[in-house]
This record gives C-alpha cells, structure tokens and sequence, in this order.
C-alpha cells in the first residue's frame, strides 16, 4: 500500500482537499457549500495523515502494531450508512488486509491502524467514548451536534506513542449553520483561511498554543465539471435561502431562518458612510443585564428608509453603567445636547424599564435619565411589527432598501437576525428567545416608524423634524427631569 498509487486510483484531493489535508492547526473546520468533497475529504483525512505513515513504520519493523485510533462522528447512526459504504468500495482497494467489525462498525488495517464509526444522538451519549484514546477524530455536518458533545469528546485526543503525538487531529465539516460552528470557527474571521490562536497556561507556569481554523469550500472547488453543472442546476432551482446556503455557503441566511426570503446580504448590510446632518435619527434599547442590553442607532433619510448606523452591546451592566456609557458615545458622536445636558436623542425601550420590580429606588429609565439618557415606552404588538419589518425589508425600490444595517458597525445584528429561525408553533413568527435582542430593537425601531402597506391608500407616511416633535409633545406626561429629549 503507498500513497501513491491509493491516491491515483481512488482520491486525487482537488486544492481545497490538499489544503485541509495538510493544514496544522489543532482544529480544522472544512465548511461552506454543498457538493466540494467534504464528507470525501474528511473520510479520507485520517488515511492520509496517519494511515500512511503508520503502514511504512509497520513495514520497517520500528512498530509491531499501530496504536492509532481514528472515530468518525455523526449525529445519528443511520446518516452514516452511505459513508460506510464508500469505506468499504476505498479501503479495501487502499490495503486488502483491511478488515470491517460490523458489531464495532470499525476498520482494522494490516498494521493494527483503527478507524471507527461512532454517533452521539444525545448529549449523555458523550460519556460513551469516556476514558478512550484517540488520535483522529472527525466531525460529519458539525452543525448537527451540541457545542457540549464536541468539546467533551475532543478531550479523548492523546497518544502515548510519541511519533501519533505529532500528528493528533480533530477535523470537521459542515454546510453552514446559524449556531455555535458558526461563532466559534467562522465568526472571528468570515473571510476564512485565518489561524485563530490562544495561549494555554500550564500548570507547570509554561504556555502552549492553540489554533483552530476555516476553510471555506463552495461547489466551484470539486473538480468534476459535468458533477458542477448538474447539482448547480439542482441548486439554482431551489429558494433562496437554500441556494444562498448551499451554492454559495453563506453562513447568515440558512434554511430554516425566518429571513430567509427577506434578507439579502449584499443589500441590506452596506458599507458604512456619514449621516447626512438633515436626516432624523433616534435609538431604541431592548433591555437585560444576566442577557445582552442592545441599544441600537437608526437614521432616517429622506425616503423614510430607516438604516441602522451603530449597535452598543452590554451584559452585566446595571443601569447607570450603560446610561454613563450612552452619554459618553452620544457626547462623542455630536448627538448631545451641552446646554440642556441631556441626549438629543430618544427612541422606544422595552416598558420594563419603568417598571419597579421589587426593588427600592428610582425604574431603569429614571436612572438613565440622571444620566441624560431618555426613553419612550415602545409598542408591544409582535405581529404587526413583523409585518412592518418585513414590508422595509422587501422595499428595494429606491436608492435604500427600506431598512438596511451599516455592516461593519453591527456585526451582532449580522450574525444574528438573517438566521433567526422560524416558530415551530407559528410560521408567520420567527422563533423566541436565544439571539432575539437585536432583532427586537428592530422591530421597537419599525414599530416607532411605522408605515402604510403601499396597496393601502397614499404613500409612505413620513414625519419631518417638526412632525416628530409635535406627535412626542402630545405622548409627554412629565416633563423637566424626566422629560425626553428632542430628536
């Protein structure tokens, strides 16, 4: 058996296989798109980078059995029936001393070299592999399985054998997701092909790093052009969500999101630019302090397309830490009003804040009032401000989309909103709860600008400056301290 010829007559690794072959970071995701050779790669991973290797020294007499261990994960048992099948068509013709355990649903190669099939359905599933030793470990559609579930089992990584040592590897690959993969390896650099490092400190008062990386892979990368043109056509017939997903690997509209539909990366996430001085702008906050507090910052131009130009993110910030801090950003962004000493912003809040709920002392909102900071009581109607959201959104007809995020000022709002996933119990909501926050904020913010649906009578209803100040002049029921501050 040499690489060689294996190689020639069953693999040949497009660029992007080679490249997640002979990547040395610690973790190694292969993700993106369908149809590039993940699953392929991710089968053939261990025979490559260990298999090999451990065959020669068995050939030479330095080892009389391998100690390598190699486990293929999938969520369910039964999703890897077909790349069982594949193992049985390559391994064989890779070593004809191969031999398959049907009860283990594990490989043993002619130089004692073990490759295993295992699944993890549920979260106590992970102590099944408690105590064992690895030095592969592969993840099939890592987005399937629970953050949990992968670090627990990554920690049976080790080899006492000092040349396996070297070369212990934990592979993924994965069509994109709007979960923990796609925070923990896509998120901190989107563009992929970037090494994430840590330092680990040892006991021993030493440090050691660690590195895990993305690879993206689209259906472009597979070799075969008759395969590409087939499943792109198979694809491209598909809704956008999916297509967006699965031809192009976009990680922020995945199926199943509520926005699926709605959300077009490329139009309604813009590059930042300056607000021009005539437009209205206000801010809205959905409040929480063990959750995130966000408080968002929308303009309005002059089309009454509402663009979303700074988020703030807080979490475990009381009251007067996050008001300090608003007037500290406002002050320094010339949205504060020196002679009053007070924002010259407002916008809707969740009513909690002026709620008293068991405590002593001044609401949310008249503490962040000491600060300058004011608030409206937003409308609460999730219904209608779905169907508000979803009218901006779908209102590309003027030079701004009717409501749009500047993307590199709101990269939570990025990560979260477009895979917002749909209510199980209601498809016209999307589903509560986890990453909501920012998308609350905008629905306080399409709710606080409300439109006329255009098959109704008129136009757009706008409201100019003035307009504005009038319809809170009328809402105000205290004034002075507690008043709010103009627009």
């Amino acid at each position: 058996m040499t690489a060689a010829v294996a190689q020639k007559a069953l693999y040949e690794p497009a660029p992007v296989q080679v490249e997640f072959h002979t990547c040395g970071a610690n973790e190694i995701l292969l993700g993106g798109a369908a149809g590039p050779g993940k699953s392929l790669a991710l089968l053939m991973d261990p025979i490559i980078t260990q298999l090999y290797d451990e065959h020669a020294r068995w050939m030479r007499g330095e080892i009389t059995q391998s100690t390598g261990w190699a486990i293929h994960f999938r969520r369910e048992f039964p999703r890897l029936e077909q790349t069982i099948e594949r193992s049985h068509r390559m391994f064989r013709a890779i070593d004809p001393g191969a031999r398959y355990d049907s009860q283990r649903h594990m490989w043993t190669f002619s130089c004692g070299y073990k490759l295993q099939f295992g699944h993890i359905k549920n979260i106590e599933d992970r102590f099944n592999y408690l105590s064992n030793e690895y030095s592969h470990i592969a993840w099939d559609e890592l987005f399937e399985f629970e953050q949990e579930m992968y670090q627990y089992v990554n920690t049976r990584l080790r080899s006492s054998d000092s040349v396996l040592m070297k070369k212990l590897r934990i592979v993924a690959a994965t069509n994109p997701a709007g979960n923990w993969v796609r925070d923990y390896f896509v998120e901190p650099a989107r563009q992929g092909r970037t090494l994430l490092t840590k330092k680990i400190l040892l006991d021993d008062g030493t440090e050691e790093a660690r590195s895990r990386i993305f690879i993206p892979a689209t259906l472009k990368d597979n070799p075969d052009a008759e395969f590409r043109r087939r499943y792109e056509l198979e694809l491209q017939d598909k809704p956008a969500h999916i297509r967006m997903a699965l031809l192009y690997g976009d990680w922020y509209v995945v199926p199943g999101a509520f926005f699926a539909e709605e959300i077009i990366p490329n139009v309604h996430f813009v590059k930042s630019y300056k607000i021009p001085s005539g437009w209205t702008r206000f801010r809205v906050m959905d409040w929480g302090y063990k959750t995130w507090c966000v408080v968002k910052y929308y303009a309005v131009d002059t089309d009454d397309n509402l663009v979303c130009y700074r988020e703030c993110n807080f979490r475990k910030k009381d009251a007067s830490e996050v008001g300090e801090r608003l007037r500290k950003i406002e002050q320094a962004a010339g949205e504060w009003d020196d002679k009053r000493d007070c924002s010259s912003l407002s916008g809707p809040a969740d009513t909690q804040i002026w709620e008293q709920r068991g405590t002593v002392g001044p609401t949310i909102a008249e503490t962040m009032a000491d600060e300058g900071i004011f608030w409206e009581k937003c409308t609460k109607d999730k219904p209608s401000a779905i169907a508000q959201m979803l009218m901006r959104l779908k209102d590309r007809t003027g030079e701004r989309p009717g409501l749009s995020w500047m993307e590199d000022k709101c990269p939570e709002t990025r990560r979260t909103v477009p895979s917002i996933g749909t209510d199980k119990n209601d498809p016209e909501l999307p589903e509560d709860g986890g990453d909501d926050h920012w998308l609350d904020c905008d629905l306080y913010a399409c709710m606080y600008r409300a439109v006329v649906p255009k098959s109704n009578e008129g136009p757009r209803k706008r409201y100019p400056r003035d307009e504005l100040e009038e319809r809170r002049s009328e809402k105000r029921v205290r004034r002075g301290r507690y008043g709010y501050g103009s627009h």
